[in-house]
């Protein structure tokens, strides 16, 4: 018996472990998604303003090759009002796989950190549909680790392990 005990125990203790890496997975994303949403909004609302042009993109593809999905990186070139010349990439984007090489875009940067800059599409403010879209997929993903979890325990607790009265 104690070599079932033994191998149920590294069972549920590598389960736990499974579902511990899910939830920080889904609190990564959340976080992340968050912290571009209050990015982009704090430089759209205080943000300094310039004139920029998109130097160069390049398709950025992540994923599988069955689960592909794709997203245009811009590197922009812009000057501050203090005359530093910023090359760089957005920190948030909303362009997704719109190639705007070669034009000229409006810039919301910090003015400390000009490096830190959003380029929006509408030149006012970053659409907030991706990270909204994020938060949700997390908010979904940790309800279904949720449940799978809930259901495991209901297993647990209905089978009649021998080991489990002695512990």
């Amino acid at each position: 018996m104690d070599g079932v005990r033994l191998g149920f125990g590294a069972f549920a203790t590598l389960f736990a472990l499974v579902v511990l890496l899910l939830v920080l997975v889904a609190l990564w994303m959340m976080f992340s998604a968050v912290r571009d949403l209050l990015r982009a909004r704090r430089l759209a609302s205080s943000g300094m303003r310039a004139e920029g042009w998109v130097i160069s993109s390049h398709v950025h593809y992540s994923g599988t090759r069955e689960d592909r999905s794709s997203r245009v990186v811009e590197t922009i070139e812009f000057t501050t009002d203090r005359g530093q010349t910023v090359r760089a990439n957005p920190v948030v984007s909303d362009a997704g796989t719109v190639d705007r090489s070669g034009m000229s875009v409006t810039v919301l940067h910090d003015r400390d950190r000009p490096e830190r800059f959003i380029a929006p599409q509408n030149g006012h403010a970053i659409s907030a549909r991706v990270p909204v879209m994020r938060i949700g997929f997390a908010l979904v993903f940790l309800a279904v680790i949720g449940i799978i979890l809930n259901g495991s325990w209901m297993i647990i607790g209905y089978v009649p392990f021998p080991w489990r009265a002695a512990s």
